[in-house]
């Protein structure tokens, strides 16, 4: 088992030496070669040409990966040199400098090497004594360098652990400097409510949604494109279908956006700071032409875990004589087919289809499926319809006899609950504004926003609080803001220890917290900061206030003190 854990552990290591999580896939032949050594194999041009076929393959996700390196064999000093052995039918495994030369370089294959590099190699290794290569030890070396490939990807890994929280140094709080314009003014406080003006901006608008999924919290991300340098603003609302679970105040919404670089690299440049008064919240700022990352962001205070199923249920199918979607059953998949077809157009293409498909069952939608859903079921213009989604689900339900188990699987992956009302999912829109272009706004995907989002929230709530010591302590620190409909609580650890905070906010007045409870202790590694509490007014339209005492609870924190 420890085996096992130990090689699983390897591939993860080795796949972030190439991705940024194993959430995005493969999409290229070099980035599969490049996996699997770091993962410490050499895979052959064949066997490569097998794993990515061009043309053919798209995209090879982390399990395919993990499937693939476990059809090669691990790397073994003999077997090494009984292949060199064989090769230049030498028993002592000593070949001349020139023949070794000649057979790497010789034939019509592909070569990754160049012969300056195979000179410096040779150099380098040591491996060449008056005109002679010693295989045996090339074979060490070889072993040696798989060796390090994959420390050196273990070594990332844990470079990424640590940094699961925010690195102090990094973000420390920020002066915002005032500015006069109009246009890409950050120095709104996250209070400042306006009304905007769009009318004759060029606008592309998406929906997606929020969805629980355990612990983590899981929402279309997005692609956004402009042309040319102008202002810009991005805008994120929440959305309430009739269905949704009475007494629930909206789930609060907002977007962090980021610059890509060519190279891949993601800036934070800001947040939906702004409220306006339609009750959706937006971002404005001058862009410069180029691609942006858009990241929906919810802080879990209204979407959470229910505390326990509710009582009753309703009726899927019916089965007199035939089987038979209920209407109520109908009603709960027609707001579904809302949801996921994220353009608005009336249809579900492939990407909407694969997604939501993607959702229920956990798996993609292959060519040869979706081929059969477009042979089968009503679809306009190669999209499916609403009557082809019904009758899919009605399908569904007559191959199972009526049994409604399976239904009920997709009803709860997409957050309803057994009365049809949808309590762990939370549904938006989302929309780029640009007075000078027209904005390509693309979903690139459902998934949860992860270290990335993490560091910008932090550092949006730090840069917008005054920094508080907490009992005198030079290397404690706690930022506290509150706003007109938020607060957020913050603690930074500028020492190199661990340590135990407890954060209090139970004497705080009409508002629900992201916590278990008010009362929360939260562990802050050395050199970090977290977020203690996301807290928002309870009742809507009613004061509500924020009282927060942090106290250090770990004898080693109070030794330093």
């Amino acid at each position: 088992m420890e085996v096992q854990e130990s090689r699983q552990k390897e591939l993860h290591a080795a796949y972030l030496c190439v991705k940024h999580s194993v959430a995005e896939d493969l999409t290229s032949y070099e980035d599969i070669k490049r996996a699997l050594q770091y993962a410490g194999h050499n895979p052959t041009p064949s066997f490569l040409a097998k794993c990515w076929q061009e043309g053919q393959t798209e995209s090879i996700t982390y399990e395919n990966f993990c499937s693939l390196a476990e059809q090669l064999p691990e790397i073994v000093i003999d077997d090494m040199e009984m292949l060199f052995m064989k090769v230049f039918g030498n028993a002592d495994g000593k070949v001349s400098e020139e023949e070794f030369k000649n057979t790497l370089t010789s034939g019509d294959h592909a070569r990754d090497l160049s012969d300056a590099d195979l000179d410096y190699i040779l150099q380098e290794a040591n491996i060449v004594t008056e005109g002679v290569v010693d295989c045996s030890k090339l074979c060490k070396v070889i072993h040696h360098t798989i060796n390090e490939m994959k420390q050196l990807s273990l070594q990332k890994l844990e470079e990424r652990s640590a940094f699961q929280r925010i690195n102090s140094k990094t973000f420390t709080r920020k002066k915002r400097e005032k500015c006069s314009k109009v246009e890409g003014n950050l120095s709104h406080s996250l209070s400042s409510q306006s009304s905007l003006n769009l009318d004759g901006w060029n606008e592309a608008s998406l929906k997606g949604c929020f969805y629980l999924d355990k612990q983590s919290v899981l929402a279309h991300q997005y692609f956004m494109e402009v042309s040319c340098m102008g202002p810009t603003v991005v805008k994120v609302r929440p959305k309430s279908y009739m269905k949704q679970e009475p007494g629930r105040g909206p789930v609060d919404t907002l977007a962090y956006i980021f610059r890509e670089s060519p190279e891949g690299m993601r800036n934070y440049i800001g947040f939906t700071d702004q409220k306006d008064s339609d009750g959706s919240h937006f971002w404005r700022d001058t862009l410069k032409e180029g691609r942006y990352v858009v990241i929906p962001y919810t802080s879990g205070c209204r979407l959470r875990e229910r505390a326990q199923e509710p009582k009753g249920y309703i009726d899927l199918v019916e089965n007199q004589g035939m089987v038979q979607l209920t209407s109520e059953f109908r009603l709960v998949l027609e707001e579904m087919f809302d949801q996921v077809d994220l353009d608005s157009n009336g249809r579900l293409n492939r990407q909407e289809f694969n997604l939501y498909n993607w959702k229920t069952s956990g798996e993609e939608v292959q060519d040869d499926e979706w081929t059969v859903v477009q042979n089968n079921f009503d679809v306009e213009d190669g999209e499916l319809t609403l009557s082809g989604f019904l009758a899919l689900h009605q399908l569904e339900a007559e191959d199972n006899g009526g049994d409604s188990e399976d239904l009920w699987v997709s009803l709860e992956a997409m957050g309803y609950n057994r009365l049809g009302r949808q309590d762990q999912a939370a549904p938006f829109t989302i929309s780029v504004h640009s007075q000078v272009c027209h904005p390509v706004l693309q979903v690139s995907g459902l998934k949860s926003g992860g270290l990335l989002l993490d560091k910008a929230v932090v550092r949006s709530i730090m840069e917008n609080a005054q920094p508080i010591k907490i009992k005198n302590m030079i290397d404690l620190i706690k930022y506290e803001y509150i706003g007109e409909h938020r607060a957020s609580i913050v603690i930074q650890n500028k020492a190199h220890s661990k340590v135990s905070v407890r954060v209090d906010c139970s004497k705080s007045a009409n508002v629900v917290t992201n916590r278990p409870s008010m009362d929360w202790t939260v562990e802050v590694a050395g050199k970090s900061a977290i977020i203690a509490h996301q807290l928002l007014p309870l009742r809507l339209g009613e004061d509500w206030n924020v009282v927060c005492e942090a106290v250090v609870t770990n004898e080693l924190a109070e030794e330093e003190e």
